[in-house]
């Protein structure tokens, strides 16, 4: 966690307010600006206040102890990515919420939504042979995902803050192992949140790479999906269970 000299709430610059941005249909948004928490910039673009940025250091410094106790790598990936690395993999025409611009020489870039093909392309460039695996890599990096309608406040935006993994291994078996190790991580950042007792683990459609992945989903009444689960059965999500 970065080093924040100590701040009294009588020398903040910021106030609370009984004002949120017209539009903001999320609570969780118009709960942090009133408490002069965040303040947003457009819909679903947010600055984040002193408050705001300690609460979002401590939830990373705690991210980062967990992906280190794994034994994950931290780097730093480029926001700016190229159109060739995209095409490569298909998916410059499938992603429809990335963003997309013309640079010097006409060239396309796309403003990162994910790091699969950067992480993909950086790591190949180190790995020589099967012995220098397994290698896993996390980032804590800001996203861009052109949402048509952004309406979650700060947890389906236009930019947020994004804490992403990426492993490789020599076989099935070793991805197997570090998968375990990665969920049991992910249970011990949920109870440092303290989210851990109303958060479960489901079966959800996999997007672009795959048809079936796990996710991470806490209960809530103000959410949008829809979870299905049996006693002593693995839970699913309306997308997933479909």
């Amino acid at each position: 966690m970065r080093t924040r000299a100590s701040l009294r709430l009588s020398d903040l610059f910021t106030h609370t307010t009984k004002e949120f941005a017209q539009g903001e249909a999320s609570r969780n948004a118009r709960l942090l600006t009133r408490a002069g928490y965040i303040s947003q910039l457009m819909a679903g673009v947010h600055s984040f206040l002193p408050l705001g940025l300690r609460v979002l250091d401590r939830i990373e410094t705690i991210m980062r102890e967990e992906m280190d106790g794994i034994g994950a790598q931290e780097i730093l990936m480029p926001a700016l990515q190229p159109k060739e690395i995209w095409a490569r993999s298909g998916r410059w025409e499938k992603v429809d919420v990335l963003f997309k611009l013309t640079g010097g020489g006409d060239r396309e870039f796309a403003l990162g939504a994910t790091h699969e093909e950067v992480v993909t392309q950086l790591v190949s460039g180190f790995i020589r042979s099967y012995r220098d695996l397994p290698v896993a890599v996390y980032q804590v990096q800001t996203k861009f995902r052109d949402e048509p309608r952004p309406k979650a406040g700060l947890l389906r935006a236009r930019e947020f803050r994004m804490k992403d993994m990426y492993s490789f291994h020599a076989n099935q078996a070793s991805l197997n192992e570090f998968y375990e190790k990665a969920i049991g991580a992910y249970r011990n950042i949920l109870r440092r949140c303290g989210l851990a007792s109303h958060t479960i683990l489901t079966f959800a459609s996999g997007g672009i790479f795959s048809t079936y992945s796990h996710e991470f989903q806490t209960l809530t009444p103000f959410g949008e999906d829809i979870i299905y689960r049996l006693p002593g059965s693995e839970a699913a999500n309306q997308q997933g269970a479909h």
